[in-house]
């Protein structure tokens, strides 16, 4: 049997390090959060490759319709990131059938047209949060997309 005093001590002993455990993960949380709310998001470079494609299930004279697409019909950045697509037109050379990439919201407005075989840069930051269609001009209504720029936390 355990004497009283022996106990005590466990019990006390006990007490102090749950006590010692509390005020530890409590620091920790506290340290946490400022450290959480003085951070602010730091801009990025996003690198975007957008290439052309042909949706094979599509019967363009059935249908009539273009089977032409994006390769990416979401593109997600963060307010404030520079946004540099890569835009490839992979139809071949000898069909010279050109394609766009145009936004024609006054914030992002640009038309980027390119023909078979031809690639371009495509620059700008993004400094409007919210949803933003891209489109190529010739393709419609299959050919298109959303630019969606977060917004930042600051």
């Amino acid at each position: 049997m355990v004497n009283s005093s022996a106990l005590w001590g466990i019990s006390i002993a006990a007490i102090v390090i749950a006590i010692i455990g509390l005020v530890v993960g409590v620091t920790s949380m506290d340290g946490l959060e400022v450290t959480e709310s003085e951070e602010s998001y730091i801009s990025q470079t996003r690198e975007i490759y957008l290439f052309t494609m042909v949706d094979e299930d599509i019967d363009e004279e059935k249908m009539n319709i273009p089977p032409d697409m994006y390769s990416q019909d979401t593109i997600v950045v963060k307010q404030g990131d520079k946004v540099k697509i890569h835009f490839f037109n992979v139809e071949p050379v000898e069909s010279q059938e050109h394609h766009t990439f145009t936004i024609n919201d006054p914030a992002y407005k640009t038309n980027n047209d390119i023909n078979a075989g031809e690639d371009t840069i495509i620059e700008f930051t993004a400094s409007k949060s919210g949803i933003f269609d891209y489109l190529c001009t010739y393709h419609q209504p299959t050919m298109r997309g959303e630019l969606v720029v977060l917004p930042s936390d600051d």
